[in-house]
């Protein structure tokens, strides 16, 4: 009995001076503040020794914090529990994450020291509780104390945080550990799959690394949190492992870094110091899992978080060298810097005991944003080589479709050529008939008087009609052969209509009649159209009005009626006072050989009309006819035409090849506002031996006036902010003889304020070479006197 006591009593010491720890104060107690820590340096004391040592060997957490991460000694907690309840009271013991590797739990309770154990120095069968974290039960009944000495040794990160839990603490712990973790861990398979896949199709070396790095790195983490459990087997190897997946992790990582950086370009140096670096750090990583932690703790740690000073460094050394990274490679950087600065604001805030002090999720959800943001640049680089080689082969079937055109077009021309060989062949026969045809007319004429006028006179009719008819044939037969698609091109309008009123004067005139022009205001300058159709079409009209009226007049009307975006409506009439024909056969007149029942003393064959309508059906428009006998007819038509810019215009003259002129000593200035137009001028005159200054607006012509000596200004009319009314004001007030020649696409249009300005001259585009060097020459002739500047 005496020796019971004095073993009760040498027991009893050290409790005296530890404060007691209410075992059900709450459903969850930090305790870490109020144990007691022992180092043992040697490993060899047991329980026994440890509670019968004083407190002065102890130190309390708060006095000073503990000075390992990695150690030999085995670090012993002790602590006393009191149940000052009224009934019994169970928790459980926490001690710290599941990586440490000897857990020895020892209580004295009701005179009997019992121990538990758990981690992966232990088989699974020697575990207090077979659960993927160690954990302890502690039951006290009412009024009952506990002293408990925990005893932790581990070659990994010492990361102890001893908690007491109840059992619904337990549950919603352990249930949001697995739901993180199984987000996590999902979301890895996820990615994984996804990014292998595609790494493996689009042979993308960067995504494939990424992922095995992620891979392995992903194992090492789920290894430290305690999923060896479930393969017993290899609990005891969990160090090994670490080290060896920790190496691979790396391994791929550097590989990926190598080729993210770009580090191939950045120099053979730069190239030897990153190999070497990442060799070393590959051989530390394994050597500090697997050998003694201690002693290559710091190189070991050093190494594995070397890769953040190694990707912040390496895009700042590319960037000097004129390498632009990609951006995932920033982004990798600003990763890294975020870490960082975490870490050392943790460090700055915590001791190096910490649940979770070396942040593997926050590392894993670094790796799952890089493959991430590798998988989205694998995918933008995906579709820029799809579309590079989409335009590839657009190229190669741009190339094919121009070899096709050259040879349509070769096969075309041939096809024309034969045409043109038709067309001669007619012409020839045409020649043949017209030329005795000609012959009998003309002696018809010398011998009328002499002979019997009557017979001459029917001589000479029928020899006329059938030279109209043969002019119809022909005109027929190339309506009938042109039937392709129309060659729509950009051109002046109104040098167009001007070149139609000339041609329509010499047929009314041959006829007695006078011709009216009416060209609104509102037609576009320019416009695109199949010029030579539009033509044949307009001088077909006019020559059927001027033929069909005697001493009359015909008019000529052309409108915009109306316009959408950039296309008008323009509206063509030809109006005449001749004979006219009844509507009830005005549908008859658009056949071919019809003609009208009044109009038989009037020579030809019936063939325009009909030539006309063809013509205007393949240029989807549709003639209208108006009339009545004895009052005149109106031909119209509606055409739709798009606006057109100078920029598209091949030339803005035509060449008539003058090579009598000489432009030795004087001084032109061309303004326009479009390049081309002032261009081509500029390279006409200049050809001709003028001196040529161009100015793009009036404002820059101004200018050069005050500089330059200029003998004669051609201008354009409309251009933006001073068009060439204000600049013909400025160079009546600044420079009065100096002539000025307005060259523009429509006719000249005063402005109220400019009523009492005019032009020298004024030409429309396109005028011929000669017309324009006429008029240079009637303006400023070589003889001429230079003007005042």
């Amino acid at each position: 009995m005496s020796v019971l006591v004095v073993w009760l009593v040498f027991y009893s010491i050290p409790l005296s001076a530890q404060e007691k720890l209410e075992l059900c104060a709450s459903n969850e107690m930090a305790i870490l503040s109020h144990v007691s820590i022992l180092e043992d340096s040697s490993q060899r004391l047991d329980y026994r020794d440890v509670a019968a040592t004083g407190d002065e060997s102890f130190y309390h957490i708060d006095d000073r914090p503990p000075s390992w991460g990695y150690t030999r000694s085995a670090v012993w907690l002790r602590f006393e529990l009191v149940n000052s309840g009224a009934s019994s009271c169970e928790r459980w013991l926490i001690v710290g994450e599941p990586r440490l590797e000897d857990v020895q739990v020892h209580s004295f309770h009701n005179g009997i020291w019992s121990e538990m154990t758990g981690g992966s120095a232990y088989p699974l069968e020697q575990w207090a509780v077979a659960a993927r974290q160690p954990r302890f039960r502690i039951a006290l009944g009412a009024g009952e104390e506990m002293e408990v000495l925990v005893r932790i040794a581990s070659r990994s990160s010492m990361l102890v945080q001893p908690e007491l839990w109840d059992d619904r603490t337990l549950i919603q712990n352990v249930t949001a550990s697995h739901l993180i973790e199984g987000v996590i861990l999902g979301t890895i398979l996820l990615l994984l799959c996804v990014g292998l896949v595609i790494a493996v199709i689009t042979r993308f070396r960067l995504l494939l690394l990424s992922c095995l790095a992620l891979f392995f790195y992903s194992l090492v983490y789920f290894i430290l949190n305690g999923y060896l459990f479930y393969l017993p087997s290899l609990l005891p190897w969990s160090r090994e492992l670490i080290g060896i997946l920790s190496m691979t992790s790396g391994a791929f990582f550097y590989a990926y870094c190598y080729l993210l950086f770009q580090v191939r370009s950045l120099g053979s140096w730069v190239n030897l110091a990153f190999f070497v670096y990442a060799l070393i750090a590959v051989v530390v990583l394994l050597v500090g899992a697997s050998g003694d932690p201690v002693s290559s703790s710091g190189l070991y740690s050093f190494f594995m978080f070397g890769h953040y000073p190694l990707v912040l460094i390496l895009p700042l050394v590319a960037v000097y060298q004129g390498i632009r990274p990609a951006w995932p490679a920033w982004l990798l950087s600003s990763l890294a810097l975020f870490q960082v600065g975490l870490w050392v604001w943790w460090q700055a805030g915590e001791h190096i005991w910490h649940y979770t002090g070396e942040h593997q999720q926050e590392s894993v959800f670094t790796l799952i944003v890089l493959v991430l943001s590798t998988l989205m640049s694998g995918v933008v680089r995906s579709r820029q080589q799809k579309q590079e080689a989409l335009a590839e082969v657009s190229l190669l079937q741009r190339v094919e479709n121009e070899r096709l055109e050259k040879k349509v077009e070769l096969r075309t021309r041939q096809l024309r050529e034969a045409l043109h060989a038709r067309s001669t062949l007619l012409a020839r026969v045409s020649h043949d008939l017209r030329s005795p045809l000609n012959r009998i007319v003309n002696n018809v004429r010398q011998v009328r008087g002499q002979l019997i006028p009557e017979y001459l006179n029917k001589i000479e009719r029928i020899a006329l009609q059938q030279l109209e008819f043969i002019d119809d044939l022909l005109d027929f037969s190339r309506t009938e052969l042109n039937e392709i698609e129309l060659s729509l091109e950009p051109g002046y309008l109104f040098g167009f209509l001007k070149e139609i009123e000339e041609e329509g004067l010499d047929l009314a005139s041959s006829h007695g009649n006078r011709l009216n022009c009416s060209f609104a205001d509102n037609l576009p300058r320019l416009v695109n159209a199949d010029f030579r159709q539009l033509r044949r079409v307009l001088v077909n009209l006019l020559h059927n009005a001027a033929k069909f009226t005697k001493e009359g007049s015909i008019e000529l009307k052309v409108e915009s009626i109306a316009s959408q975006g950039g296309k008008f409506c323009i509206h063509f009439s030809v109006e005449d006072s001749g004979a006219g024909f009844s509507q009830e056969i005005s549908s008859r007149l658009l056949m071919p050989f019809q003609r009208g029942n009044n109009v038989k003393s009037v020579e030809g064959v019936g063939l325009g009309l009909s030539i006309v309508k063809s013509l205007l059906e393949q240029m989807g428009s549709r003639l209208s006819l108006e009339s009545s006998e004895s009052r005149g007819s109106t031909f119209s038509f509606l055409l739709w035409l798009n606006d057109a810019s100078e920029d598209e215009i091949d030339s803005v003259f035509l060449e008539s090849y003058v090579t009598t002129t000489d432009g030795c000593g004087r001084s032109l200035m061309i303004v326009d506002d479009v390049a081309l137009p002032r261009m081509f001028l500029g390279d006409l005159f200049s050809g001709y031996g003028f001196e040529v200054m161009l100015a793009a607006d009036a404002e820059e012509a101004l200018a050069g006036l005050k500089t330059r000596r200029i003998d004669l200004v051609i201008t354009d009319q409309f251009m933006p902010d001073k068009d060439g009314w204000d600049l013909l004001r400025e160079v009546r007030r600044s420079h009065p003889g100096l002539p000025v020649l307005l060259y523009s696409a429509s006719p000249a249009r005063s402005r109220h304020d400019t009523q009492e300005l005019f032009f020298d001259a004024v030409l429309l585009k396109p005028s011929s070479t000669g017309d324009l060097l006429a008029c240079i020459e009637r303006l400023c002739p070589l003889s001429s006197p230079v003007i005042p500047q």
